[in-house]
């Protein structure tokens, strides 16, 4: 006991250390988040290249409609090249618009893609990961060949897409990644074990991102992380909303427009799931369960459809 003491009192004093930053900064982030927006700083993003995948519809589409109105390039990838030219057409008659056909789970197609970007495009300032696709059945009901491309667009094409277009922002210390994750993401749910752990496997890959960025003192590479709950998108059509109602793609991509030109590093959609994820970590299991039980979360996957299609387009 006692060859452990100085060990543990070492570690109680660097936790006692911390106490006044933590409440600091958690004093700060409150007062802020009163702050009218038209007070906020918001950052300029004429001139600049940005990059979403999935764009040929859903939240992707309509992002790059919005990225479009602040006089943009807009680089579009999709695994569905007409849908581009579709959304190509949405776009603010003087943007600059740049469309590849790629599927972002394979990793040469985007290495590949990448190159012809840097040459044709030149350095990707924001790059928006976007691009995702669901199955909603049970996890002995799903093929194998359906989790592994699950896991491949939600989670590993941000790898490739980082790898491919971050090392061009670390040479400036400049630039913006942004991950469409999910409240999947921080919560598992049922009939949705490969959605959950590709979005789970997105958040943390955001997390680790910004801890090694931080370690190199890279502070003009922001980051920004989206989990949003359901958006009547389609992706999700047929499921029986359980907490919380339909939010409009419009909504949805108004907040995430904000968060990017405020330089937001995390938010959910809508901001009340805060309490939610609180009361995860802060309940007894036992009461987490019986929450669950009672609040419709068991059975909403119960009548999903999903869209018709098989396109890659938001989470």
């Amino acid at each position: 006991m006692n060859s452990l003491f100085p060990k543990e009192f070492s570690v109680v004093l660097v936790l006692l250390q911390l106490v006044p930053l933590v409440l600091y900064e958690t004093l700060k982030a409150i007062v802020l988040s009163f702050v009218p927006r038209r007070f906020k700083h918001k950052k300029d993003i004429t001139g600049q290249n940005i990059l979403i995948t999935g764009a040929g519809s859903g939240i992707g589409r309509l992002l790059a409609i919005e990225f479009s109105k602040h006089a943009v390039c807009v680089v579009m990838l999709d695994l569905n090249k007409s849908s581009l030219i579709e959304t190509e057409k949405l776009l603010h008659p003087s943007t600059r618009t740049f469309i590849y056909e790629c599927d972002v789970s394979d990793r040469n197609q985007v290495y590949k893609v990448a190159k012809t970007i840097k040459e044709e495009v030149g350095k990707i300032d924001i790059l928006v990961n976007n691009a995702g696709i669901v199955s909603g059945k049970g996890i002995l009901n799903i093929p194998d060949e359906k989790i592994v491309k699950t896991v491949e667009v939600n989670s590993l094409a941000h790898f490739w897409t980082c790898k491919a277009f971050l090392p061009d922002m670390i040479q400036t210390n400049k630039g913006h990644i942004v991950s469409m994750a999910s409240l999947a993401g921080i919560q598992g749910l049922p009939n949705l074990s490969d959605y959950c752990a590709s979005k789970f496997a997105a958040v943390g890959l955001m997390e680790s991102l910004k801890l090694e960025l931080d370690a190199q003192k890279l502070d003009g590479i922001k980051l920004t992380t989206i989990c949003p709950s359901l958006i009547s998108t389609g992706l999700f059509e047929g499921t029986k909303p359980a907490l919380t109602v339909f939010m409009t793609p419009e909504f949805v991509v108004g907040e995430i427009m904000k968060a990017i030109l405020e330089e937001i590093n995390f938010i959910m959609l809508p901001r009340w799931m805060y309490i939610i994820i609180l009361l995860k970590w802060t309940m007894p299991r036992r009461a987490v369960e019986k929450f669950t039980e009672n609040s419709g979360l068991l059975d909403f996957m119960d009548t999903f459809r999903g869209r018709s299609t098989n396109d890659h387009s938001e989470p």
